[in-house]
């Protein structure tokens, strides 16, 4: 019995023993990192997933804007963008914004291996983060085909990548370190422009261009002299306001230098579709303010902290400061050669001498200039209705006669019966059926049960989610009319039980509703009837 008592304690012991060892070697390789599996694993940091290592969460990380200290902050990018040695994969951005995740990667950059085309440590295998590894025939990026300057052709960020938050772009030292952290088409060298090289973009303001009568320049930076000269005491006069000083509600239009015959010829709608005064390659909401990195060296109030930036829109050369409103959009560039320009680029050379027009002057027999081709002024759809095609066009905030309105209902209605365009007279305004044929892309609008012959919201309508919701934010107007939707379009339709609420359409979601009739909503007249 003895015995038998000292072997059961005997064991007991040998298994407290081997427990506790095995709790230590674990301990180990968790705290250390030194097990097989940890040293295979992506390297991300603790398991709180912010991959800092000590649980502490970047505040800015997932505001999908690239701060100070992060590398990127969502998204994802082509494996052979941030190393050309990579064979294919995308790479997404880490859970802590410190960097990209390669784990996708096709080949491994980090090689050591000579024999391995993701090796960076061979010297004749360049790459790795940009070092001599710049693919000129990767996407996401344009070289422009004129030299900025001997030797030096500007290679552009193509389309933006950093759209900041809200709406709005990033502030001016965010965009800085978005660029200084980009790594693309192999290169990591990108940087914010500086205000001449965002002027080579410009296309359609001479004062504007490079060269142009504006003297704000890289080596003229100063407010008071280079930028504002509103009673043209210095000679260059409204010259940096492009296109914004032909307001003559504001301005002289003499004092503008622009060439009236040739810039600022744009018209209202083309602007709306995104159209702008910038080289026809750059695409990506490519007209609104862009930073460069060239200071305003003025001395009145708070210029010492503000930079410059080229709203593409207008021509407008302005700065701002990242303590004031400071938000503009971001787009990198990097110097590059004459080598780094492609056979195609170097054939189209200027996009813009390929145009058929800038604008609708340019075009004869009535038609208008959209996306830079002339169109017919009217649109005749299949199913027998032609509608007006003209685009809107403000001038001294008049409205002309013969282009789109914007009108309460009754003026709307007007204004269509008494319209004698494309040689005629019978157009009006259009009922809900006739006018939900030119949505396209969104099935909800046709699902919607308000018609011509049903327009009582409480019988048609209801709380159709078809009627109300109808689909995400884009643009559901036919290619065949003018792009036009930043106001919904009337009907010719009411609601028979509330005689003030009128039917229209908001072509930017589909959606079916009805308005107040002394709202104002744009007025497209349409004539002959549906087959």
């Amino acid at each position: 019995m003895r015995l038998l008592r000292f072997l059961v304690i005997f064991l007991a012991l040998s298994l407290m023993f081997a427990a506790c060892g095995a709790s230590d070697e674990d301990e180990t390789d968790t705290e250390g990192g030194n097990s097989q599996d940890n040293s295979t694993a992506d390297n991300s940091g603790s398991d709180d997933g912010n991959g800092s290592g000590d649980g502490q969460q970047n505040p800015n990380c997932g505001n999908k804007m690239v701060d100070d200290g992060e590398v990127c902050d969502g998204g994802a990018q082509e494996c052979k963008s941030i190393d050309p040695n990579y064979t294919g994969g995308f790479a997404s951005c880490k859970a802590d914004c410190t960097g990209w995740d390669t784990s996708a990667c096709q080949g491994n950059g980090s090689s050591s291996d000579p024999n391995d085309p993701g090796n960076n440590n061979d010297p004749t295998n360049p790459g790795g983060n940009g070092d001599g590894g710049f693919d000129k025939d990767s996407q996401g990026i344009w070289v422009d085909p004129k030299p900025f300057r001997e030797g030096v052709h500007l290679v552009w960020e193509n389309p933006m990548g950093n759209k900041g938050t809200g709406g709005l772009g990033p502030t001016h030292a965010a965009s800085q370190t978005y660029c200084e952290n980009l790594i693309l088409a192999g290169a990591d060298d990108w940087r914010l422009p500086t205000i001449d090289e965002l002027r080579t973009l410009v296309r359609g303001i001479s004062t504007i261009e490079p060269g142009g009568k504006c003297p704000t320049t890289d080596t003229c930076t100063k407010q008071e002299t280079c930028n504002d000269d509103k009673e043209n005491t210095q000679g260059f006069g409204n010259s940096c306001l492009g296109c914004e000083a032909l307001n003559t509600d504001k301005y002289d239009p003499a004092d503008s230098y622009l060439d009236l015959e040739k810039d600022c010829q744009l018209s209202s709608t083309q602007l709306a579709n995104n159209e702008c005064y910038i080289v026809k390659a750059m695409h990506g909401d490519p007209c609104d303010g862009t930073w460069s990195d060239t200071p305003n060296t003025g001395t009145a109030g708070s210029l010492s902290k503000a930079y410059w930036y080229l709203n593409y829109k207008s021509g407008i050369i302005h700065s701002d400061a990242d303590v004031l409103s400071g938000a503009n959009w971001v787009r990198c560039v990097r110097e590059g050669t004459a080598a780094d320009v492609t056979e195609e680029e170097e054939e189209a050379g200027d996009p813009s001498q390929n145009w058929e027009c800038t604008a609708d002057i340019d075009c004869t027999g009535g038609k208008t200039c959209q996306s830079h081709q002339c169109v017919a002024e009217t649109y005749v759809a299949t199913n027998g209705l032609e509608w007006q095609n003209g685009t809107i066009n403000e001038t001294l905030n008049k409205w002309e006669e013969g282009v789109i309105r914007v009108e309460k209902w009754e003026p709307a209605k007007a204004y269509c019966e008494n319209l004698d365009y494309a040689g005629h007279t019978d157009w009006r305004l259009p009922n809900i059926s006739e006018l939900k044929t030119l949505v396209t892309g969104c099935a909800k609008t046709n699902e919607c049960a308000i018609t011509a012959d049903c327009a009582e919201y409480t019988s048609c309508h209801g709380d159709s989610t078809a009627c109300k919701n109808g689909c995400s934010n884009g643009n559901y107007l036919s290619i065949g009319v003018s792009q036009q939707i930043d106001f919904p379009y009337w009907t010719s339709n009411n609601d028979p039980t509330k005689t003030n609420r009128v039917w229209a359409i908001n072509f930017m979601t589909g959606v079916v509703f009805y308005s107040y009739d002394t709202a104002n909503h744009y007025a497209r007249c349409v004539r002959g009837s549906m087959n």
